[in-house]
């Protein structure tokens, strides 16, 4: 008697375990699942288009955008940047665009501050690239947006997967003049790159010394001007990288003496760097922009 039941009470208690083993591995199933598919769509090739759904009208509005003939314009940069602080961006035209373009707009839709900077050039000034580094905070698309003289608007587009661009910490690097700006020209001159000594923090970063956020600190405002005119003007923000840069070609010489303006964020200190054809010079005014 005492066998059987005890006999019983093993099969009950086996068909309990069973059915607990079976709902865990349901439940475990179900979490690997929703973790796969978590991970699919954030890693996916077509994150979400971001800030760009809101801005887009609040430039543009309903203007049509030419996306299609890269020989009139393109973007490049890395699909899998190696350093997200650091991603070099580089904007070509065309012989048909070069002196055309009044406006370019660059806006990395997933970052904390999505619009990068906004490009005013002169027109008939035939610059035919552009390039910068920017901080990329997560995967995103990275779009140029350009303004011709008479009115059309055409977009370039790219794919960046990055991670911790706009919170990486600063660099451990020191010396040298906040401010200072060096000018490189190449050796025909048609080509000109422009390096400004300023941390450029974003307001995302930690001090590694101190544990304390850094407060955003940035250059906000870019002029260059060839023989005294202005051919780019830029206002610029967080997106940028530390030490910004700007390098620009043109398919004729670019006439000096060239200037080069920065404005600081916080002090509104305006830096100024000159290159006079042979040398370059800088230096440090308290004017504001």
């Amino acid at each position: 008697m005492s066998s059987v039941f005890f006999q019983r009470l093993r099969v009950k208690w086996a068909k309990v375990c069973a059915l607990r083993l079976f709902a865990l591995l349901a439940f475990t199933a179900a979490v690997l699942f929703a973790t796969a598919s978590a991970y699919a769509i954030g890693d996916s090739p077509s994150p979400s288009n971001g800030a760009w759904e809101y801005l887009r009208p609040q430039f543009y509005g309903t203007r049509d955008i030419g996306e299609i003939d890269e020989s009139y314009m393109s973007l490049d940069a890395p699909a899998n940047t190696p350093d997200p602080s650091a991603t070099p961006l580089t904007l070509h035209f065309g012989k048909d665009a070069a002196g055309k373009i009044k406006q370019v707009r660059l806006i990395i839709d997933n970052n904390p501050s999505p619009l990068a900077a906004t490009m005013n050039l002169k027109p008939g000034v035939p610059v035919d690239e552009i390039a910068l580094r920017v901080r990329i905070d997560r995967f995103t698309s990275v779009r140029a947006i350009a303004e011709t003289t008479d009115g059309r608007l055409e977009m370039r587009s790219t794919w960046v997967k990055a991670s911790g661009g706009c919170s990486a910490p600063p660099s451990a690097a020191g010396g040298g003049t906040l401010g200072e700006i060096r000018l490189r020209p190449s050796a025909d001159a048609k080509s000109l790159q422009m390096s400004i000594r300023h941390p450029n923090n974003s307001g995302f970063q930690i001090d590694p010394l101190s544990g304390d956020s850094i407060p955003p600190h940035y250059i906000s405002h870019i002029r260059v001007q060839a023989a005294g005119a202005t051919i780019i003007e830029a206002d610029t923000g967080i997106s940028l990288s530390e030490n910004p840069t700007l390098r620009i070609a043109s398919n004729s010489p670019i006439n000096a003496p060239v200037t080069v303006e920065a404005v600081d964020s916080v002090t509104q200190v305006q830096y100024s760097g000159t290159w006079d054809g042979a040398q370059s010079k800088a230096a440090a005014t308290g004017g504001s922009h």
